[in-house]
């Protein structure tokens, strides 16, 4: 299987640039599997680019590398009206013909659904039951103001392997001296929102750990802005002023040559020499990725042996330079719960986890993938009807939600 993250751009380079990327990495690994997490669907101006995100879809699939894909499932976030709702996220999953029988969870009639075709979901995203949307709670957001923020939930069937995908967004830094001066203040936010999320999948799907769970997004994990500054700068004078826009601006210079190492404003990192955060010495920085240690016990990842997934140029000629906002992080990440770890490590061929495009532009986010094999046993008819194992699940299913509705009633 082959699980990739993405930040969507706009214009028809970007999708050209972004579709030719999928299309190198499904061809290197030959999967069955395929299934995309995207956050901020559309780019910055939704609105505006609904043309383009169709002409995306279209594109997308007739990609030769999914000629023998006879069954998907494409949901994308098209609910922007309604910002208690919009997550501006999206999930698509494709299957090989070769597979036996896949289902997907309806989380309205609980229940599997059988996948026979491939259908898309997007100006009626709403209308899916098979996938399950949550907009974190307003006290979580930072100052509680609303953002395109949110998890996706789906769950498929194959053969006898059930696998629980869930597609995340947490918050991002907002001003890289709140980053510096707190360093607590936003990492809170998302370790509230993740233990959210963890917590909600355990109380709605008991049992949900004896199941594969894997969790792709942008974390928007942040190294520590505060250690990072000392590590870098430390010993130089800091030269406080305010840039053109008259905001504040901190330049850290050295003393031996008056050389300036840092440009600091609310939205900008600019170190002398960002070549430091690339592959070569990537490792350098990674003490200071300390956000994911909160959650070890419940998340799994592989050893990261790729450079920060951001913030990267959007200048297609550009791709491969750190843009100067933020410093450096790996904010796209892709992690198993303990069961979905054990099936990775116990993949025949030595999985891969890596970033997608280290060299083209695809965003400012640079797309993260996991590739691994998987053991998956037909016990289901090639025709898709329901066997009795089948109807064993829905039932066991069926009778565990009701005892949460029980509990439930029992406590108002």
């Amino acid at each position: 299987a082959v699980v990739s993250t993405q930040s969507t751009g706009e214009g028809d380079e970007m999708i050209e640039a972004w579709l030719n990327t999928i299309t190198s990495v499904i061809e290197k690994y030959k999967p069955r599997v395929v299934c995309i997490h995207c956050q901020e669907v559309g780019g910055k101006n939704f609105e505006i680019s609904i043309p383009s995100l169709e002409k995306f879809i279209e594109k997308f699939l007739l990609l030769k590398v999914f000629e023998e894909f006879d069954r998907g499932r494409i949901h994308l976030d098209s609910d922007s009206h309604d910002s208690a709702l919009f997550t501006a996220l999206g999930t698509m999953c494709m299957f090989h013909k070769s597979l036996p029988p896949i289902y997907n969870w309806d989380f309205v009639d609980r229940s599997y659904k059988s996948v026979s075709d491939i259908k898309v979901f997007f100006k009626d995203f709403q209308k899916s039951t098979c996938l399950l949307r949550i907009k974190y709670p307003k006290e979580l957001f930072p100052d509680k103001r609303f953002s395109r923020k949110g998890y996706l939930h789906s769950r498929y069937l194959i053969g006898s392997r059930q696998l629980d995908l869930v597609n995340i967004h947490l918050f991002h830094d907002a001003s890289n001296f709140i980053a510096k001066d707190e360093p607590l203040y936003y990492s809170s936010k998302r370790k509230e929102a993740l233990k959210y999320v963890i917590d909600k999948l355990k109380m709605d799907n008991p049992g949900i750990n004896n199941s594969p769970i894997f969790m792709f997004g942008d974390f928007n994990f942040r190294l520590n802005t505060h250690d990072v500054i000392e590590y870098l700068c430390g010993g130089t004078k800091e030269h406080h002023g305010e840039n053109d826009k008259g905001e504040k601006r901190i330049d850290y210079t050295r003393n031996a040559d008056q050389r300036t190492l840092l440009h600091l404003e609310i939205k900008k990192f600019d170190y002398y020499d960002m070549s430091r955060f690339t592959i070569q010495a990537a490792r350098e920085f990674r003490k200071f990725d300390q956000e994911y240690s909160k959650f070890v016990g419940d998340l799994h990842e592989l050893p990261i042996r790729f450079p920060p997934s951001y913030p990267y140029s959007e200048d297609l000629s550009r791709g491969n330079q750190f843009l100067g906002t933020r410093c450096p992080a790996w904010c796209d990440r892709i992690f198993g719960s303990p069961c979905g770890m054990k099936l990775i490590k116990e993949s025949p061929v030595e999985p891969v986890y890596n970033s997608l495009s280290p060299d083209g532009c695809v965003g400012d986010h640079k797309p993260v993938f996991l590739a691994f094999t998987m053991r998956i046993e037909d016990e289901e008819p090639h025709n898709g009807s329901s066997s009795g194992a089948l109807d064993d699940l829905n039932q066991a299913f069926q009778q565990v939600h009701q005892t949460i509705d029980s509990e439930l009633k029992g406590r108002k």
